[in-house]
């Protein structure tokens, strides 16, 4: 990120918190139409997805509870997690906001791949720690759609919820993802309690001059035509042009 729009994104922040600060959210806008925001409590909707960790097993502070590739299906959708390095799987003990499980990715030797078969606009996680070299990136195929590191997170989360911990909503609004890669060049990624799933808005269809010419050419025509048949054409030619929603899995 530039210099230039570095100053936007923390303008965007600042004004975001601001607004957002009785419902304790702060949202930044990042690559692609793709938005993140930050609160205190796990989102809930229709089309919402979460996927299953498992509970603790133990009170313990820190248990690894496996490393091996992971697939779970929900549906139509089937989401493999695999694990790079020292990433693991962890019981959700003491440490963990919750009594659920959660994911590390470790900082040494790669990190962690989710994987969904159905391309998605939704993703949500717990992310508990944002260190400054986490890393979340979003991929479509091998289109990297959006990402952010800790760095640009943890403001969010300062003026969220208090904390470098708090509950990350990314809502893709023209690309979906189907990859989520999760990796750290400095400290572990805590995340867990994780959710997806949703409906992409498609993006809208860019005129230049030379089309918005020949659109208004045609308005005119019609017009001219007589007023009677003018109003039906005239919202058909509009309809034409609107972007269109597609559902997504």
């Amino acid at each position: 990120m530039n210099v230039k729009n570095k100053i936007a994104a923390l303008a965007f922040v600042a004004l975001s918190a601001t607004a957002a600060s009785s419902a304790a959210q702060a949202q930044l806008a990042l690559q692609n139409g793709t938005f993140m925001s930050i609160s205190g409590n796990q989102t809930a909707g229709s089309g919402i997805t979460f996927m299953n960790l498992g509970n603790a097993s133990s009170d313990s502070a820190f248990t690894v509870l496996g490393s091996m590739p992971m697939s779970l299906t929900y549906g139509s959708v089937t989401a493999n997690i695999t694990f790079a390095g020292g990433s693991r799987l962890v019981d959700g003990g003491l440490y963990a906001p919750g009594p659920n499980n959660y994911i590390m990715a470790s900082a040494s030797g790669g990190g962690v791949t989710l994987d969904f078969s159905q391309t998605q606009s939704y993703f949500a996680t717990r992310w508990m720690a944002q260190d400054p070299g986490n890393n979340f990136s979003f991929y479509n195929g091998d289109q990297l759609v959006a990402s952010v590191t800790g760095a640009t997170a943890q403001p969010l989360s300062l003026a969220a919820t208090g904390s470098s911990s708090g509950y990350a909503d990314f809502n893709f609004t023209e690309a979906g993802y189907d990859r989520v890669v999760v990796t750290s060049s400095f400290g572990a990624v805590e995340f867990g309690e994780i959710a997806f799933s949703g409906e992409v808005q498609a993006a809208p269809i860019p005129l230049n001059a030379a089309s918005l010419g020949r659109l208004m050419s045609f308005l005119m025509m019609l017009a001219m035509r007589g007023k009677g048949g003018t109003q039906v054409m005239v919202r058909m030619a509009f309809a034409s042009i609107m972007p269109r929603r597609r559902g997504m899995a």
